[in-house]
């Protein structure tokens, strides 16, 4: 009788063994979703990179862990206070999407930190800080009154400023910036530049106008020079029947089945059958 309970109680040790170890295997197996890789470590030292592809994994050995990184896309959005090259001060937001490089996770791990909240907090500070310095220098080059008309062009410059700085300095790769609206600190410089663009909208339509007018008296001119020049008329005609017969030939050489072809004014008729 005694073997019998000790028995029972070795298969139920054995029992909460495997149960207890099945959960803590469980509990241990990893996986990299999209848009996220998992930097494992192994006290505290970069072992490898699991990316979605690469399945699950276990953080069951002694001194191993796991971080994730998120690769997918953000966009930071700060205002910043610049001045035009004429010193008018204005405010404009500036928006930035990018993401983590995903060939450069470890480096960026090691450069920010393993905790999400302290890379992203670091990141921040860093690329604000970046985002206003190029963003001051993109504005400086215009006038307070060519800022509106040239707003494109001082996107693309921060655009193409900042890639090659926060892929070296942040390891991000960036996809596009937005600049709001600028807001002029003066109302009346803001004003005046909002006429500015305006006068010249419209002083680009009426030179579009004036182009579309020359054109068509031009046009005009050689149409009146044609047709009062016996010579030049004749030799319309010749162009517009040769183009008929030209026509005409295309239509026959594509023909299927019988032809019938007219002749004269009494209609007299000539059929063709198919084939010959």
């Amino acid at each position: 009788m005694p073997r019998g309970k000790f028995f029972i109680a070795v298969v139920i040790l054995i029992v909460i063994v495997l149960l207890i170890g099945g959960m803590v295997t469980f509990s241990n197996i990893k996986f990299a979703q999209e848009g996220t890789v998992q930097v494992v470590t192994k006290w505290g030292a970069i072992e490898r990179i699991y990316t979605p592809s690469d399945g699950w994994f276990t953080t069951i050995a002694p001194g191993r862990k796991s971080h994730e990184v998120n690769i997918k896309s953000f966009t930071e959005s700060a205002p910043v206070r610049v001045t035009s090259k004429d010193n008018a001060a204005l405010q404009v937001e500036i928006s930035l999407t990018a993401y983590t490089d995903p060939a450069k996770v470890a480096e960026y791990v090691r450069k920010y930190g393993f905790s999400e909240d302290e890379r992203h907090r670091r990141r921040n500070e860093i690329l604000k800080g970046i985002v206003q310095t190029e963003a001051r220098n993109s504005f400086a080059d215009y006038g307070a009154y060519e800022i509106y008309a040239n707003q494109e062009q001082i996107q693309k410059r921060i655009l193409e400023s900042l890639r090659p700085q926060l892929g070296s300095q942040l390891l991000l790769v960036t996809e596009s910036v937005q600049i709001g609206n600028p807001d002029f600190l003066d109302d009346r410089v803001e004003a005046a530049a909002s006429g500015v663009v305006a006068n010249e909208k419209q002083k680009q339509a009426e030179e579009a106008r004036l182009e579309a007018a020359k054109v068509a008296a031009q046009t005009k001119q050689i149409e009146a020079q044609t047709f009062a020049n016996p010579a030049l008329l004749e030799i319309k005609k010749l162009e517009l029947q040769l183009e008929i017969e030209r026509a005409r030939a295309d239509g026959i050489k594509n023909h299927q089945g019988a032809l019938t072809i007219m002749y004269g004014e009494p209609g007299v008729q000539l059929q063709v059958p198919a084939g010959r």
